[in-house]
């Protein structure tokens, strides 16, 4: 049996007075935390699983609290500002409808009109709407505005433009050139001509985003299919024809007396290489005659292997034809100011001769809106490319795609940014030029989606691009709009002046025969106006109930999103609240333990003092 000293009592005594010491502690940290541990060698398994918990709590936290309320906000403000865009479009809506009634009064023309030119400075506005100042409908450029926010500003603006589109863009548009408003007695009261208000001309037209366009440095750019290749023809405002092959090109002009350019200046395609054949102009020296350029494109190695001796055979990976004809006439003075070039598009039957130039709208007028039968014309100054129908339908049997490229300085307050829309360069004053390309390689729109991550593996598109639900169209249908209602309201004008002047009972005879003609023209005149406002307010309903229907889509898109948000949102705060009970309960005392476990600890304590200061007291001889 082993002695028991008194030393080592007291030693076991302190030791004993210790561990409940420390328990007494320990039981009063969980009391003042209310957790089981306070570091991680307390229980390892609690720590390992609380960072795992308290990690996740901590995602979903960002996720609930912070991306999926922002997100709520930023489609909130989207949705308003679509819903406004509805309203402005069911009131231009009803317009246009109005527009269609046979009995208009003249204050009838009046109201609509002041109603579409407040429709039109506001139509675009609620694309400016921005969030947290941050612009909603400008794809990843929120610091800037959707439109052009001054006059000012917008005047200084210059951009060179790419817009795209094909044979289905192409519509019809009347022209009236010889309508009248002049009634001063010298327009009216002794001129024995009188107007032939008829004179209505139809035709096709590709009408740009824009107008008032500079009429130097366009370019129209046909492209269509012939079997497997792609035939690119591009006309320049200088008169001179690109005919695209493969990555190279063959380029016709004409000379400084509007001769044919021979031969042609060929940029070489890249990894390939341009038979160069002796182009034939005929009738030669002629000028005005048709450069026929037959050749063949081969591929560098092929052609490297044909120049060897001997030669090594090679086919041509494409064979084709360019025919560039000189199709304007010079002036007996040398002048070419009239010489332009045109080329075939389209094989076969459905082949065709184009040629393009440059014009604007008060030369047309003067023309009578004449048109060539292969001639593709710009209108600078209403932004609009007019051909007739043989035209038209050798775009639609290629199923042509067309591209225009321009510039344009001035712009004015509420018109579309072009670095929303189209591939552009921006001009600058004090930095370098911003070049925008929206469009990939094969003319796809590059998206500007905005995605937030809404919860673990889930993202959300919250924006919703202004090009989705604002486009040029609709400012320049109204434009139409507005001119038409004026030439009614014009025209109505012009009728009553005229009819003033003959009841007056201020002339006479020839005078008053000379009036009561105008009088008769200027009835006409606006009947045709009339009927024109009413057919082309009637074809413009369709358009605009196309435009409601967009925004409609838009709408309900955005509110499928929102549906799937507030859905995650749901899950999000039930997974809130059951990783947190988890955390709880594995971090977490319960109260009432943790106050038995307090005094058990306290009484266990202060037993052992009280034992320990008996124990003090014995000697051995106490023992023995």
């Amino acid at each position: 049996m082993m002695r028991v000293t008194n030393s080592m009592m007291v030693k076991r005594t302190k030791s004993n007075i210790n561990a409940n010491r420390a328990k007494v502690d320990y039981t009063n940290n969980q009391m003042s935390t209310q957790k089981k541990i306070t570091k991680p060698s307390d229980d390892p398994i609690i720590a390992i699983r609380s960072l795992r918990l308290r990690s996740t709590l901590s995602t979903i936290t960002q996720y609930y609290h912070n991306n999926i309320s922002d997100a709520e906000s930023w489609m909130d403000c989207t949705g308003t500002a679509l819903k406004n865009m509805k309203d402005l479009l069911d009131d231009a809506y009803s317009r246009v409808v109005h527009g269609t009634t046979d009995e208009l009064q003249p204050e009838d023309r009046e109201t609509i009109l002041k109603a579409l030119q407040s429709l039109q400075q506001q139509v675009y506005c609620e694309g400016n709407a921005d969030y947290a100042r941050r612009s909603i409908f400008t794809g990843f450029k929120t610091n800037e505005s959707l439109t052009f926010m001054s006059n000012k500003d917008a005047k200084e603006e210059e951009y060179d433009i790419t817009e795209r589109f094909d044979y289905q863009d192409i519509d019809k548009k009347n022209y009236y050139p010889e309508a009248f408003d002049d009634t001063s007695d010298g327009a009216v009261a002794t001129n024995g001509k009188h107007p032939d208000v008829f004179n209505e001309v139809e035709l096709n037209r590709i009408r740009l985003a824009y107008d008032k366009i500079s009429a130097d440095g366009n370019s129209l750019s046909i492209s269509y299919k012939d079997g497997d290749q792609t035939v690119k023809t591009v006309f320049n405002s200088d008169g001179s024809i690109d005919v695209g092959v493969k990555d190279g090109k063959i380029s016709a002009s004409l000379d400084a007396n509007g001769n044919l350019v021979q031969p042609p200046n060929i940029t070489h395609p890249k990894g390939f290489h341009i038979d160069e054949q002796n182009p034939v102009i005929t009738p030669a020296g002629a000028t005005t005659g048709t450069l026929t350029y037959t050749y063949n494109v081969y591929t560098e190695e092929d052609w490297n292997g044909m120049q060897q001796t001997p030669p090594i055979p090679a086919a041509p990976v494409q064979t084709a034809k360019v025919v560039v004809t000189n199709a304007g006439k010079v002036s007996d003075a040398g002048d070419p100011a009239d010489a332009y070039l045109s080329a075939s598009i389209g094989t076969g039957t459905s082949a065709q001769t184009i040629s393009y130039r440059v014009s604007n709208t008060a030369d047309l007028k003067a023309a009578d809106y004449k048109l060539g039968d292969n001639e593709i014309v710009f209108d600078q100054e209403s932004g609009e490319l007019l051909f007739n129908d043989s035209v038209a339908d050798a775009l639609d049997a290629t199923k042509a795609s067309i591209t225009f490229d321009y510039h344009k300085k001035g712009f004015e307050e509420g018109e579309l940014r072009p670095e929303y829309y189209f591939d552009c360069t921006r001009y600058m004053k004090d930095r370098d030029n911003i070049v925008y390309e929206n469009f990939d390689e094969n003319g796809n729109w590059k998206t500007q989606a905005i995605y937030y991550n809404i919860a673990g593996g889930q993202q959300m598109q919250i924006n919703t691009e202004g090009r989705e639900v604002f486009n040029s169209d609709i400012r320049r249908d109204m434009d139409d709009l507005i001119d038409i209602v004026n030439a009614a309201i014009s025209a109505q004008k012009t009728v009553d002046d005229i009819k003033i002047k003959i009841e007056s009972g201020n002339y006479k005879d020839e005078e008053l025969e000379s009036l009561n003609k105008w009088y008769d023209a200027a009835k006409k005149q606006l009947d045709y106006a009339n009927q024109n406002m009413h057919d082309t307010y009637s074809s413009y309903i369709s358009r605009f109930q196309g435009y409601l229907d967009t925004v409609n889509l838009e709408i309900t898109d955005l509110g499928g999103r929102g549906e799937r948000v507030d859905m995650t949102k749901s899950r999000m705060s039930v997974q809130e609240s059951t990783f947190k009970e988890l955390k709880s309960i594995n971090e977490d005392m319960d109260l009432s333990e943790l106050v038995i476990n307090y005094t058990a600890a306290s009484v266990s304590y202060q037993a052992a003092l009280q034992a320990a200061a008996k124990i003090g007291k014995m000697t051995l001889l106490d023992f023995l």
